[in-house]
């Protein structure tokens, strides 16, 4: 593997970023629920988005550190950042709880997707 790591989310002052870009997902503390547009989720749906980030940054890394061809690298490589967009626009403005839930299983079907052309 690459030794060029590079972290495509990152948790400052509370605050979730993805890609320097600054979300309204709070992560106060791991062992507490996250906080997204001021709602309060579940500890089990935080746990699932916590996994979506850090499954979503291991595939980005593997993407690019595999001994593929190039086009299929960058092809899954765009399609890993795009997905990381989508969450932070997926959470911009007014949300409801329901939606939120709705929102962050769709994310993980898209994930899970990636993940099978990854292998």
């Amino acid at each position: 593997m690459d030794n060029n790591i590079r972290e495509v989310y990152c948790v400052e002052d509370g605050y979730v970023y993805i890609f320097d870009i600054k979300t309204t997902i709070q992560n106060i503390d791991d062992r507490e629920p996250i906080i997204i547009n001021d709602i309060l989720i579940s500890e089990n749906l935080s746990m699932k988005f916590r996994y979506i980030l850090g499954s979503l940054n291991f595939m980005f890394n593997e993407t690019l550190s595999t001994n593929q061809n190039v086009e299929k690298k960058q092809s899954l490589a765009v399609k890993i950042v795009k997905l990381l967009l989508k969450i932070i626009e997926t959470f911009e403005g007014n949300i409801e709880s329901t939606d939120i839930e709705k929102r962050i299983y769709q994310i993980d079907a898209e994930r899970v997707e990636l993940k099978l052309k990854l292998t």
